[in-house]
């Protein structure tokens, strides 16, 4: 430092005095000779005591020090339990409930029922669901949504055999349809019906099908009816009266048995509440309400005694209906040949509003009001039509209705 720096007590760094530069004095480099041989004795001692140490470890030999058992041998405990393993017991398998009322466990339930329990494949739009054996002559009942629309169909029974079958009949109103296998294999087991009518809430009940399929067949889920006589409109728009239960029903189950305690069928299992945050709620045609189906479908091929207007249509929405500056209802795409509706001057491209004074907005409608008809019964039809010139008018028409 210079006599200025000393003076004000300033401190000056100086980049050669850092590095060591040549003014450095003497009496530095000897005191850093000093301090490298210091270090270098330091070092020498180090490694020789590293080694002495290292061979002084190979050469002793180790102690083995025998080990302590945590438990002392079970000859010097007394008393000392024994695990006695047994098989089931010989009333294990009784099938009845120890009340004596003939009910059955699940597991009884599954060994009865299983055989009767098949699976459907609906060639053509790759549908997947599950079947009732109705016959041992071959006879299967399933969901009409199962089977709608397909090309063929083949039935896998619950051994795994595939059976082509026909399609004998399906009411989509009603979501029923029967099939009949090409040939009925020896030892076919036709299912037990019982009486949906004596079902009360609170009741066991099980579902056996294919949930998502064959991959998971003949899966049973059991649990407990919910509510009786529970009216659900389907998503082609017809009120049905059902059974709801809290047994796990998932897509592929359609058609399945829902059985009760005695190994009875007394329902067919067809959807469920599918929404987020809602469990457990799932819907089986009351067998009382399939069977009369059932019969017309296997004599008829199709539901008989029905009252029909005999038109097809399509329905008329909101936003079609304004586009088009019409009112909502039911557009009509064609008459069957020899309906009164044609008769009395309807065409198709005219529009039901109503009939008997009720506004007509979607096919449900008419189904809830025809389903107070019979055939021969007379109606009153209104009909919008749009002219194209824009002379637009409303006019009614008394039908008399068809039977199916």
């Amino acid at each position: 430092m210079n006599s200025r720096d000393k003076r004000d007590g300033s401190y000056h760094w100086d980049y050669e005095e850092y590095r060591g530069g040549p003014e450095q004095s003497s009496c530095h480099r000897e005191g850093n000779r000093g301090l490298r041989a210091f270090l270098i004795v330091i070092g020498v001692a180090a490694v020789i005591s590293i080694i002495v140490f290292v061979a002084a470890s190979f050469l002793q030999k180790p102690e083995t020090k025998p080990e302590t058992p945590a438990v002392p041998p079970s000859s010097e405990l007394p008393n000392l339990p024994e695990i006695d393993q047994q098989q089931k017991p010989g009333g294990f398998e009784e099938e009845s409930d120890p009340a004596g009322k003939g009910e059955l466990s699940p597991k009884a339930i599954y060994k009865k029922c299983k055989d009767s329990v098949v699976g459907i494949v609906s060639h053509g739009i790759g549908s997947e669901g599950t079947g009732i054996v109705l016959s041992e002559e071959g006879y299967i009942i399933t969901n009409a949504h199962v089977v709608a629309g397909g090309e063929s169909y083949e039935v896998v029974l619950s051994e795994g055999d595939s059976v082509s079958a026909q399609l004998v009949g399906m009411d989509q109103q009603t979501d029923l349809a029967v099939l009949k296998l090409d040939f009925a294999p020896a030892g076919l087991t036709a299912a037990t019906f019982g009486d949906s009518d004596e079902l009360e809430v609170g009741e066991r009940v099980v579902a056996i099908g294919n949930p998502g399929g064959l991959a998971l067949a003949s899966t049973q889920t059991v649990g407990y009816v919910s509510a009786v006589n529970r009216i659900i409109k389907t998503e082609i728009g017809y009120t049905m009266v059902c059974i709801q239960a809290d047994v796990a029903i998932n897509p592929g189950n359609s058609g399945g048995p829902l059985i009760n305690s005695y190994g009875q069928v007394v329902g067919i299992t067809s959807s469920k509440l599918v929404q987020e945050g809602y469990e457990g709620i799932g819907f089986s045609i009351p067998i009382n309400e399939a069977l009369p189906i059932i019969d017309d479908l296997l004599a008829n091929g199709k539901v008989t005694g029905r009252a029909m207007l005999g038109i097809m249509v399509i329905e008329v929405d909101d936003v079609t209906a304004m586009m088009n500056g019409v009112p909502r209802g039911l557009l009509i795409k064609e008459i069957n040949e020899g309906a009164d509706i044609g008769k009395k001057g309807v065409e198709p491209g005219d529009i039901i509003t109503a009939i008997d004074g009720y506004t007509i907005t979607g096919k449900a409608e008419v189904s809830e009001i025809l389903a107070d008809y019979a055939p021969g019964d007379t109606v009153s039809i209104t009909i919008f039509r749009q002219d194209p010139n824009g002379r637009d008018r409303t006019f009614e028409v008394e039908v008399v209705l068809q039977g199916s």
